[in-house]
């Protein structure tokens, strides 16, 4: 983990020196002793020292959120495991820590069933993070670009036959990314998620106070964030309950 991180910090600190990328690298790892000394509030502010200075990635969010879990704050601790899936969608004990997090949930709230194409599509489309896909749909354009001038300047049957047909699989398949990137994409740039923040939060049904209580949430329920309206936010639950939120009552992942 400490040398991911590090390999983020580099690469993103293109044009800070690299005295302070050596200083946050230590900062990361003073936080992971603290941590590992059960010292969590003090590992929790290291952590977020770092994020105030501008970098951040899967590793960071992830201890971050296991700091957080520690010290009981279950809302924290979701919410920077949600920040970290956008870095390591497929890792297993960020995914494990997320579901251990959510059982501690007061609310439980059922999805609504989805059909098992709708379902299949979606695992597909998150397979991987935005980055990792831009890294494969370059790698795959370097790749059919390779093939078809090996195809061009081929001097046997075999050759160009093989070459060609491998090209094509590999543009289809570079098609077939780049659809992916950027639907995904837009989805992103379209879809807010937000966790509630507040231990209790009174939901309404019109962005007022003086309005009607729709329902009630507590601490760590993740909603879809519909519209924002005067300091107030329209939210959706996975069971497809609408409602108002104030906006401090909630967080944008």
């Amino acid at each position: 983990m400490k040398k991911i991180f590090l390999i983020c910090i580099l690469l993103l600190g293109v044009g800070t020196s690299y005295s302070q990328n050596q200083e946050l690298t230590s900062i990361f790892d003073e936080a992971n002793r603290l941590y590992l000394g059960q010292q969590y509030d003090a590992a929790i502010l290291k952590y977020e020292s770092i994020l105030k200075n501008g970098y951040s990635n899967g590793a960071l969010y992830f201890n971050l959120g296991n700091a957080y879990f520690k010290a009981g704050k279950i809302q924290n601790a979701i919410i920077n495991y949600e920040r970290a899936k956008k870095f390591i969608p497929n890792d297993e004990d960020l995914q494990f820590n997320l579901q251990m997090a959510n059982v501690q949930l007061v609310d439980k709230v059922d999805a609504i069933p989805e059909l098992f194409i709708y379902r299949w599509a979606q695992s597909l489309l998150t397979l991987f993070s935005l980055k990792t896909m831009l890294w494969m749909i370059y790698a795959l354009f370097l790749l059919t670009l390779a093939l078809f001038s090996l195809f061009l300047f081929a001097k046997t049957y075999e050759q160009k036959r093989y070459s060609l047909m491998t090209g094509l699989i590999c543009a289809v398949l570079l098609i077939f990314g780049i659809a992916n990137f950027l639907v995904q994409s837009y989805r992103e740039a379209n879809t807010e998620f937000a966790i509630v923040m507040a231990d209790v939060a009174n939901i309404k049904s019109a962005p007022d106070n003086s309005g009607n209580d729709a329902f009630v949430l507590h601490r760590g329920v993740k909603v879809q964030v519909l519209d924002s309206v005067n300091k107030w936010r329209k939210i959706r639950l996975g069971d497809g309950k609408v409602g108002w939120i104030p906006e401090w009552q909630c967080e944008i992942i």
